[in-house]
């Protein structure tokens, strides 16, 4: 099935698949997406279908009212909690991390019963739940990891396939996978049948533990000795007979490598490399000038001529090498705008994937340059595509002919055929681009000292007797039609290259050996040991004191931070509303555009939250100078506003639909915020209790409780 940015079907796919799910009896289906939006979209699509009987629809009913039962009155009216039953009358329901607690375990309860037919999940689901079903079903192959989208890994497939058959009631389990884009045999192959990723330690330092050691260990006991028998130590002391094993391989297969005239060789190796350097700075500076270029509007007509070789790409989207057929100039009518103000639009020739015609705009994928010169695709066509100018990522030197009348296809498709034989000509080398001296004038003494070191050390490389070599061996054997040229020549470097990446390796393995964690550790042990003293945590002799006993007391929150605002009066100055308020910093969500602040929020907490980010900014600055890698602007960042409002609303005894009103965070989301928030409060009070402020601590207390009514507390269906 086809599926639109990001992977899943569309609504006219899905109904399609479900619909065949129905007439084979392959339910009940789980549907995994990787987004919670499109978990809440798929549902849309099936308004058609109906999975259950009037019976069934009558036990839903009663689970669904029973359920209730354990949610406050006043909460059983939330839009969340009555868009969710005509969906479970239908047997479809919904499953991710954003719902409310107890419409997630009503769902459940009603799969684990087989009065859900059809759940459309994200991959938690999958994870620490025993709920299979007949089918299930891929949206996508592709999930975002929080910095990239990347292919899924062979343990995660395994982890969701693994809920398709039921044992005791199906022979076999079903999994259909909905692509929506070209798939290379390898990477399915590996995702299906790959080894799941190792169990790895990712234990981390924090001054947490560090504090609670020193608190605890009363001499006897430090935090060496508790890493030297961690896991993490553990996995890297296992991990090194193997590593020495391969040493002793590479030492071996290193000796029978035998390279003629090695010093030769090497110097030739190396001019290479410097070459190829030099060739990586210039191209630095040649993309930084033609964006430059390409941003004045002086120089974009002349750049950007009819049939110029364009590289356009949109953030992690390559759409490859297309043509330029015209370039449009944006409020230039009627001098609507100011030269400096005008936007340019480029109309590009792109190579597209298959349903371009219906709007669905994507690459052609990049196995589509085949042999022939045609792509391989069915389906994939060469459209004119309007192209922002700043997505233009390079210029090539060359253009080609354009035919008279674009609107045709097959014009169009002679240009794709035009472009697939130059990807021919150029498969090992990048497209020749336009001379950054002799068309854009470049004049920059540092690119012009690289040109010129660029140029000397390629003479050198012409000079020497293996270039030579490898020139009369090529010209003798293209001379008697063909033949090996250059083979002597072309094989002793090669030899050279394994050699050395073999002491390459062999040097980072010994390193690795020689360096143990424990070791790697210390120096991050000493640097935040001076964290603590700098900020008056710990003395010179590593006793806990005042202000480090409160820290030992918070782990939900940075406890750095949090003690420098209860010792310097700024918690102290606050009610319990504002304070909870306040703490809401230290909850990380996600992101979010959207959220609220009243006059009233913003008039109490306006000078809290000031003090908040000057403190961070400190914390991150000593921390800085005790050289451990933090960036001081990020850690600031990382304590946003996000929640204040909500925290503050909620505090104060507001109906949950209304607090929920000011953010675009899924209730499920600020449930959870607010329920780790109710933590960090008790932890507060504690820190403050342990450094003896009685009424800070009350404070606190009365925070927390603050929070504790309505649907954020209320008891769980398993209970």
């Amino acid at each position: 099935g086809g599926g639109g940015r990001g992977g899943g079907g569309g609504d006219e796919d899905m109904y399609k698949l479900m619909k065949m799910i129905v007439s084979r009896d392959f339910y009940p289906v789980i549907v995994f997406s990787f987004s919670r939006r499109e978990c809440e979209e798929h549902p849309k699509a099936l308004q058609k279908l109906d999975f259950t009987s009037a019976e069934e629809k009558t036990q839903i009913r009663e689970i669904f009212s029973n359920a209730l039962l354990c949610m406050p009155e006043e909460d059983r009216e939330l839009k969340a909690v009555v868009n969710i039953l005509p969906l479970l009358e239908r047997g479809i329901g919904i499953h991710h991390s954003g719902l409310l607690p107890i419409i997630k375990e009503l769902v459940e309860i009603l799969f684990g019963e087989s009065l859900v037919k059809c759940l459309f999940a994200t991959e938690t689901f999958a994870m620490g739940l025993n709920m299979p079903a007949r089918t299930v079903v891929f949206t996508a192959v592709k999930k975002f990891d929080g910095q990239e989208m990347r292919a899924l890994a062979p343990g995660e497939y395994t982890q969701m396939s693994g809920r398709a058959g039921r044992r005791g009631k199906d022979d076999r389990g079903i999994c259909i996978i909905m692509v929506d884009e070209q798939m290379e045999k390898e990477s399915l192959q590996n995702m299906c049948m790959g080894q799941p990723q190792p169990l790895n330690s990712e234990f981390k330092l924090s001054y947490f533990s560090i504090l609670n050691l020193l608190k605890r260990a009363s001499g006897t006991v430090n935090a060496e000795y508790v890493i030297a028998r961690s896991f993490h130590q553990f996995q890297h002391t296992r991990a090194v007979p193997a590593k020495l094993a391969r040493v002793a391989a590479i030492d071996e297969e290193r000796s029978a490598l035998v390279v003629a005239g090695e010093a030769a060789v090497r110097e030739y190796a190396e001019l290479r490399a410097g070459i190829a350097t030099c060739e990586k700075e210039m191209l630095v500076h040649i993309n930084a000038e033609t964006a430059a270029r390409l941003a004045d509007p002086a120089h974009v007509q002349n750049f950007l001529k009819a049939g110029r070789m364009i590289r356009v790409r949109d953030g992690d989207t390559d759409w490859g090498w297309g043509v330029v057929v015209n370039v449009v100039e944006v409020g230039a009518e009627d001098g609507a705008a100011p030269a400096g103000d005008r936007s340019y639009v480029v109309d590009t020739l792109l190579q597209c994937a298959p349903g371009a015609a219906e709007g669905k705009l994507a690459p052609a994928p990049r196995i589509a340059h085949n042999k022939t010169g045609q792509l391989s695709e069915k389906g994939c066509t060469v459209e004119v595509v309007p192209v922002s100018l700043k997505l233009v990522a390079g210029v090539s030197a060359i253009r080609l002919t354009l035919p008279d009348d674009l609107r045709q296809r097959n014009a169009r498709e002679s240009v794709g055929l035009a472009l697939n034989e130059l990807h021919q000509r150029f498969a090992h080398e990048a497209f020749p681009r336009i001379d950054p001296v002799a068309d854009m004038g470049m004049s920059d003494p540092d690119f012009l000292d690289t040109v010129a070191r660029c140029e000397k050390l390629e003479r050198k490389l012409k000079k020497h007797p293996m270039f030579k070599a490898a020139s009369s061996a090529k010209a003798r054997a293209s001379g008697a039609g063909g033949g090996d040229g250059g083979g002597a020549e072309r094989f002793a470097l090669e030899q050279f290259e394994r050699k050395a990446a073999l002491d390459e390796e062999a040097a980072a393995l010994r390193v690795e050996i020689k360096s143990t964690e424990l070791s790697k550790f210390r120096h991050e042990l000493a640097s935040r040991a001076r964290v603590l003293t700098r900020l008056g945590h710990v003395d010179q002799d590593q006793v806990v004191l005042l202000k480090g006993r409160a820290a030992c007391e918070v782990d939900t929150a940075d406890e750095l931070l949090v003690t420098e605002l209860m010792f310097n009066g700024c918690f102290g100055r606050l009610d319990h509303h504002q304070l909870v308020a306040l703490s809401s910093c230290f909850m990380p969500v996600e992101k979010s555009n959207h959220f609220v602040m009243s006059s009233e929020t913003k008039g109490a907490l306006d000078g809290p939250m000031r003090e908040l980010k000057e403190t961070a900014k400190m914390v991150a600055e000593v921390q800085l100078e005790c050289k451990l890698p933090i960036e001081v602007d990020d850690f600031v960042e990382s304590f946003k506003p996000t929640l204040v409002e909500v925290a503050y609303c909620w505090s104060k005894g507001m109906h949950f639909d209304e607090v929920c009103k000011k953010t675009d965070l899924f209730e499920g989301t600020v449930i959870r915020a607010l329920r780790r928030l109710d933590e960090l409060m008790m932890e507060l009070h504690k820190a403050a209790a342990a450094v003896g402020d009685g009424d800070l601590a009350a404070k606190f207390q009365a925070g927390a409780e603050s929070l504790r009514h309505g649907v954020v507390f209320a008891a769980s269906l398993y209970l």
